[in-house]
């Protein structure tokens, strides 16, 4: 009986580790199918998220969070500059002539195949500009390269190649671009410098036909904030004084978009103030070309066209007021905006003989500038005819904060062109002038979102009340004389009257 009982225990020993070896092989064949499973040979080359075990000849090995390594790295690219030799600050003077060495090192982790250096200079097109010199790094296999290195081809470093005597006088912008494998041409580095002579001119009161004495007005009779040295560079440009454009010019973000608009520090609060009016100023155009729902004064300027920019008017002997950052041109492309004798009877008889002010509307919680327009003009961006876009801007924002327009030059119209400190024939609100708006609103502070929100279904527009007292309200057919209101604003400070 006890070897009866021995065996049978035997017996079922023997069963049960017969089926765990089974039972192993299936989970074996399993993972090998499913790819957890990896050869020795695979295992050495593949790219394991978990550490692989150690494993030994002719073996197999098992990664859990295996992921094949089918990307390269990202391409990276950097410039460093030479410790002992770094490029100057932005504003560097290097003189006309001279020699100058490159210095600095660029890195990559793919091979290097060419390295740019671009100088431009700013209204200078002509030769040599753009300057430009590459060297092809393609038949080397390299992650690096210094500017002081000789290029393959031609065994002449990059440094050699850019001659800075080739260079002539204005305001430069080096750029360093290089390119990989599996990356296209990169900017690295950019440098400001100015290139001059030793010889210097000084803007002086001769460059001034007729405004000499609104511009010593403006900048309260300091000769030095305008009266600067200056380098011819290209046509009618000039290069400042870099001493004086340090001191007297800045930038504020405008329009459109926040860009930065380049100035003379003493015009910075009237346009500070004009961007006020304009932002807290809201009109509506009806009429002919549709209408255009409630828009905030500033929305009208759709292109900036530079306020502080060195140069002479065409005649190369009058100063332009761009000079000075105390000038601006919005809207240049628009046609009637452009400088022409023409455009002085297009602008007048369209805002004169098409566009009528109805005064102020108030329609949910917003009060406006409300306008019919009969005419026939294309619009800008806004659907405001192109006529009356830069009218409007003087009107409500520019006017108000004491500057001068262009249109009113006595033979010329220069719609595009509001000044500070220059002298123009005729006044908004004297015999020539097209001034509509003889009561302002109360500024008012409405966000984007809240002016969506307001805006009122097209409905067909009624006939204005010729009394410019009068406001029409377009939603109840019903004259609305509005309410005084007066401009809690400082007034404006036009020095020049």
């Amino acid at each position: 009986m006890q070897l009866q009982s021995w065996s049978k225990k035997r017996i079922f020993i023997i069963c049960a580790l017969g089926l765990v070896a089974v039972a192993g092989l299936f989970l074996v064949f399993g993972l090998a199918q499913s790819g957890s499973i990896i050869p020795l040979a695979a295992a050495e080359s593949a790219q394991a998220d978990a550490t692989p075990a150690v494993v030994k000849p002719d073996t197999w090995t098992v990664s859990l969070n295996y992921v094949p390594n089918t990307m390269a790295p990202e391409p990276v690219m950097i410039f460093r500059q030479d410790e002992e030799h770094p490029f100057p600050e932005d504003g560097y003077i290097h003189t006309l002539g001279e020699a100058f060495n490159l210095s600095g090192t660029i890195y990559s982790n793919r091979k290097l195949t060419a390295v740019t250096v671009s100088i431009t200079c700013a209204h200078n097109a002509q030769q040599p500009y753009p300057y430009k010199k590459t060297v092809q790094l393609s038949d080397t296999n390299t992650g690096s390269y210094s500017l002081n290195d000789p290029n393959t081809d031609s065994h002449r470093s990059l440094n050699e190649l850019v001659r800075f005597g080739d260079l002539k006088t204005g305001v430069h912008t080096l750029r360093l671009y290089a390119s990989c494998e599996g990356k296209r041409s990169v900017e690295l580095f950019r440098w400001k410098f100015y290139v001059a002579s030793e010889e210097w001119l000084t803007i002086s009161r001769e460059n001034f036909p007729d405004s000499y004495s609104e511009a010593l007005a403006f900048f309260g009779k300091d000769k030095d904030k305008f009266l600067y040295r200056y380098q011819w560079v290209n046509g009618r440009y000039i290069m400042a004084d870099p001493a004086w454009e340090n001191q007297y010019i800045t930038s504020i973000p405008a329009y459109p978009k926040g860009e930065p608009w380049l100035m003379h520090v003493d015009a910075v609060s009237y346009f500070q103030d004009a961007f006020h009016y304009l932002e807290t100023s809201f009109l509506r155009v009806h009429g002919a070309n549709g209408d255009t729902g409630i828009l905030r004064a500033s929305s009208l300027i759709t292109e900036y066209n530079g306020c502080y920019v060195s140069r002479f008017t065409s005649s190369l002997q009058s100063i332009s007021h761009h000079t000075f950052g105390t000038a601006v041109d919005v809207n240049a492309s628009m046609n009637p905006n452009k400088n022409s004798m023409e455009n002085k009877a297009v602008i007048d008889d369209d805002v004169k003989g098409h566009l009528t002010y109805n005064g102020l509307v108030t329609e949910n919680g917003i009060t406006y500038y409300d306008f019919f327009y009969d005419g026939e003009y294309e619009t800008d961006p806004n659907g405001v005819p192109q006529t009356c876009v830069n009218y409007l801007l003087y009107e409500l924002g520019f006017s108000r904060a004491g500057f001068q327009w262009a249109h009113y030059y006595k033979s010329t119209s220069d719609g595009m062109h509001f000044c500070l400190s220059e002298f123009v024939t005729y006044k908004h609100d004297g015999v020539f002038g097209l001034k509509k708006v003889k009561q302002y609103a109360e500024p008012q502070e409405i966000t984007s979102e809240q002016l969506k929100k307001s805006q009122p279904e097209p409905i067909p527009y009624i006939t204005p009340s010729p009394d410019p007292n009068v406001s029409m309200n377009p939603a109840s057919g019903n004259n609305v004389t509005p309410s005084p209101a007066s401009d809690k604003n400082k007034p404006p400070r036009n020095k020049n009257n």
